[in-house]
């Protein structure tokens, strides 16, 4: 189609002649761009401002002159990579506990906590934990252990080997195993959730009350019992394979065929061990694949 057939003869003529000059004048400074661009990429590749050839960050070695380096990808933080197999655990802990069903008085217990988490992948791991407390606990107004107060003649042995209990010391252990989910990984820090049961060894007889009814006086018997903790963990990254650990949980027992929920806390370091493959695992064509045998196949 005839764009120009519409004009005047004079004027279709210096508009196609203005037409062509700007082709060739946008051709021109195209090509000219394209010269200067070429020329200042090679020259910046081996002089800078000053004429000096730049230093190029390449710690491994890599050959770059021939245009196949692929640099790594980056990790998930300042050089820790959360490609690690084991998380080992080792911290100081507390929790407030109520030492029997109808005690009003709460109990402050320290101990210390170990524990293990065997990753399976970058989120999902498998973590079991031993940990023990010990403290001391208010007991029921009590004389002469929680027995009558017989009449006491001076020097008495029998009379006075029963005085009356206070404080007296109680200690338990734990040991759970359960899932663990690793919510979030960063440069500095990541997360945790976890749910862990198993069985708790509640102690609530031991040192002077060896022989006493510890019932009488507002405590639980001594026993095994059902134990869980259900929390979270917060590591802050000091290296690759060091790190500190903030553990908040609830701690679940079921102590005299009653329900407790007490508050659990622990902090200390934590060591990452192993190598994780986070590579994916083979192609298809390398992977085995696994049958019944049949016997009248040869």
């Amino acid at each position: 189609m005839n764009l120009f057939r519409f004009l005047p003869p004079q004027a279709h003529t210096r508009l196609k002649l203005g037409v062509y000059l700007c082709a060739v004048f946008m051709a021109t400074c195209m090509l000219g761009l394209a010269q200067t661009s070429s020329q200042s990429s090679s020259s910046s590749d081996t002089t800078d401002s000053n004429g000096a050839t730049p230093t190029i960050n390449n710690p491994q070695n890599h050959n770059v002159s021939t245009g196949n380096y692929v640099p790594p990808p980056p990790p998930s933080g300042p050089n820790v990579y959360y490609n690690h197999r084991w998380d080992i655990y080792a911290g100081a802990s507390y929790t407030n506990f109520l030492a029997g069903p109808a005690l009003f008085q709460r109990s402050n217990l320290g101990g210390w906590e170990a524990a293990a988490s065997y990753w399976l992948g970058w989120h999902w791991g498998l973590m079991a934990d031993a940990r023990q407390y010990i403290g001391t606990s208010g007991v029921f107004p009590n004389a002469n252990g929680g027995l009558p107060i017989p009449p006491c003649q001076p020097f008495e042995t029998t009379c006075y080997n029963n005085p009356t209990v206070t404080g007296p010391r109680i200690m338990q252990y734990y040991f759970m195993a359960g899932p663990e989910y690793r919510v979030f990984r960063r440069a500095r820090a990541s997360a945790t959730f976890h749910a862990m049961f198993g069985n708790a060894w509640g102690i609530f007889n031991s040192a002077h009350l060896t022989g006493l009814n510890v019932q009488t006086i507002g405590l639980f018997a001594t026993q095994w019992t059902f134990s869980g903790a259900i929390g979270s963990t917060f590591d802050y990254n000091y290296s690759p394979r060091i790190a500190f650990r903030i553990q908040p949980e609830l701690l679940l027992t079921h102590y005299g065929g009653t329900a407790q929920q007490n508050f659990g806390f622990s902090v200390g370091p934590i060591f990452r061990l192993g190598h994780l493959d986070t590579s994916g695992g083979a192609t298809p064509s390398e992977r085995k694949h696994w049958h019944l045998h049949n016997p009248f196949h040869k």
